[in-house]
């Protein structure tokens, strides 16, 4: 078969004039119809297998194509004929122009307009901020006292932040949550591995027949399936909210007025990083670097920032359907600022234990009946098929995807098991009693990782190609699938909290997770920046082996983590510094009353 993917010689094209065009091409019988037949019937098996009756090129007209008149047939038709005779002469087969991505010339690039130069003065004013909150606490703060305003951009005070061992100061109780930095922290390793496999697959590569052979790998199955991780933030998100609210809750009268408030909080805390990210990919990140698939795949998500920026600030990005290329990742950030808002309402209205359960068995009844729905009446996949294809389309023509996997509404059973979770931990705080018990059958929470494994493993039965799966069978998976492995992340931060057994507790609560852990939601949106601009400035096919993904991923990792302290440190925790400041708690109340706290005898596994 015709290669899949294939590029010219970048740079020394432009020496020469150029133009260098980036396009697809649908192939079309020829003489050898065998050779076709045996195309579209391998192509055929879509769930594994590449579209390999459509090829993708990028081609210097200078150099491959100079015996054509470009001049008397235009840019499209003399692409179209000089790939035909090159493909018909080695293969048989006739090809058709699908899609003409760009051009370039030597000298052509995106101009720097005023949206630069405001980011520009941007940043500038962030490292003013920081120098100036910086010296006024060295300078004027001797005591460690000041203007809360000023010191929240204080370097070396957001440092310490970054790198303080646990919230045991403020609350002895929040100690019993170091494991949420190991689980974020964890998390967010294995959402930088699929990634890097997505954006590699996104790209041209040579040897496309290493992606199609992965989906036989039982291993790698991990990684196609693995899409439930993510939603483990949803389950962290509201465990956090529930339990928090609890205790806030014992010093503080709760209103409806309370709601408005934390949603504006939030937004408050999260958009100044966002924002700031987001205006980085719409301007100066697009002047970054430059290749034959710059465009493609850094230029196009800059253009669908510049229009669609409203909607990633709004947190409504995710039901934007148009919106397929800004910062696709950011569909959590969306889905759970709305679940956000669901679980805020539940901790203001059901405020008595059996008002909770009455409402989150309702929620939950709910949130399976929803994608139940979805998927019967829309014709959905149980669960979003990671095929070639998607990968190279990056999920712009995925319907599960879009219409199942990132709506807020549809993510709501994760959620509303991790309020429970959060409840229940509280409540194992005032009645201790009742739960010193569950440490004998510690051992039910070590089948929990291979539960768990075998949870994302099972959704290998929709990666057979020719077979359908029955109706009520996708049904039926698409409801529970996610609850089913949330439920085991719940076990597991309870089994922490209560401290229940001491071997899975002792790596996520593993002290060095506590500033990774801070730092992963910068981490989180700065990872793509760096994967884009790799693929985007590759000049040739990229050549995909499993050495080659770990380097990848190693290497995100650490420019993700490193750039993630700089913008957590200079923007993320002043903008949450200062948020305090100016909307802080009102003053308490004298608690009716205060839960004892869980045993806090210090065994040497505990030291």
């Amino acid at each position: 078969m015709p290669a899949l993917y294939a590029l010219d010689e970048y740079e020394p094209c432009l020496q020469q004039g150029g133009p260098y065009c980036l396009l697809d091409a649908d192939l079309l019988p020829g003489t050898d119809s065998s050779l076709m037949d045996l195309i579209q019937g391998y192509s055929a098996h879509r769930v594994k297998h590449f579209n390999h009756t459509q090829i993708h090129r990028g081609v210097c007209l200078s150099t491959s194509c100079a015996h054509v008149n470009r001049t008397a047939l235009g840019i499209e038709r003399a692409l179209t004929q000089c790939l035909n005779q090159t493909v018909s002469k080695a293969y048989g087969l006739q090809v058709k122009l699908a899609k003409l991505h760009y051009c370039v010339r030597e000298g052509e690039s995106s101009p720097f307009d005023a949206s630069d130069h405001v980011v520009a003065v941007l940043y500038l004013l962030v490292m003013l901020l920081n120098a100036v909150g910086s010296c006024y606490d060295l300078i004027i703060c001797k005591n460690g006292k000041g203007n809360p305003c000023l010191l929240a951009f204080s370097v070396q005070r957001n440092w310490k932040r970054l790198v303080s061992p646990s919230h045991a100061l403020r609350d002895p109780r929040l100690d019993r949550l170091k494991a949420f930095h190991g689980i974020r922290t964890l998390t967010m390793l294995c959402v930088l591995f699929s990634h890097t496999v997505l954006i590699m697959a996104y790209s041209y590569v040579n040897n496309p027949l290493y992606i199609e052979k992965a989906y036989d790998d039982p291993l790698k199955q991990i990684l196609f399936n693995g899409t439930l991780v993510t939603h483990t933030f949803f389950v962290m998100s509201s465990f956090l909210l529930a339990y928090n609210f609890q205790i806030y809750a014992e010093t503080h009268d709760l209103t409806w007025t309370h709601l408005p408030k934390a949603v504006l909080l939030r937004w408050l805390r999260l958009t100044p990083t966002y924002g700031l990210v987001l205006a980085t990919i719409s301007t100066l990140g697009r002047h970054a670097g430059a290749g034959p698939l710059w465009g493609l795949v850094v230029g196009s998500e800059a253009a669908a920032c510049r229009r669609y920026w409203w909607a990633h600030l709004l947190y409504i990005n995710n039901y934007i359907y148009e919106d397929a290329f800004c910062a696709p990742q950011t569909w959590y950030l969306a889905a759970d600022t709305q679940l956000f808002c669901v679980g805020v309402a539940v901790c203001v209205c059901a405020r008595r234990p059996r008002a909770r359960a009455v409402c989150l068995a309702v929620l939950l009844l709910l949130s399976l009946l929803t994608p139940a729905l979805h998927t019967y009446l829309q014709h959905l996949d149980a669960v979003v098929l990671q095929s070639p294809e998607t990968y190279r389309n990056l999920y712009e023509r995925e319907d599960t995807f879009r219409l199942l996997y990132i709506r807020g509404h549809t993510n709501l059973s994760t959620y509303t098991l991790g309020l429970a979770g959060g409840f229940l931990a509280y409540r194992a705080q005032t009645q201790p009693q009742r739960f010193t018990g569950y440490k004998k059958h510690r051992w039910l929470v070590w089948l929990l990782l291979p539960l768990g494994v075998a949870v994302i493993l099972s959704g290998g039965i929709f990666y057979r190609d020719g077979v359908e799966p029955p109706t009520a069978l996708r049904v039926m998976y698409a409801a529970l699938y996610k609850p089913i492995f949330q439920l085991l992340v719940v076990a597991l931060i309870l089994s922490c909290v209560l401290k229940l057994e001491n071997s899975y507790r002792a790596v996520v609560e593993w002290r060095g997770w506590g500033w990774s852990g801070r730092v992963s939601f910068s981490a989180f949106l700065l990872h793509t920046l760096f994967q884009r601009g790799l693929v985007g400035s590759q000049t040739a096919p990229l050549h995909i082996s499993d050495y080659y993904v770990v380097t990848v991923l190693c290497a995100t990792a650490v420019m993700s983590y490193v750039c993630g302290c700089a913008l957590y440190v200079c923007v993320e925790a002043p903008s949450s510094a200062l948020t305090r400041a100016l909307f802080g708690p009102h003053p308490p109340r004298t608690p009716r009353t205060r839960p004892a706290p869980l045993s806090t005898n210090k065994t040497t596994s505990d030291l």
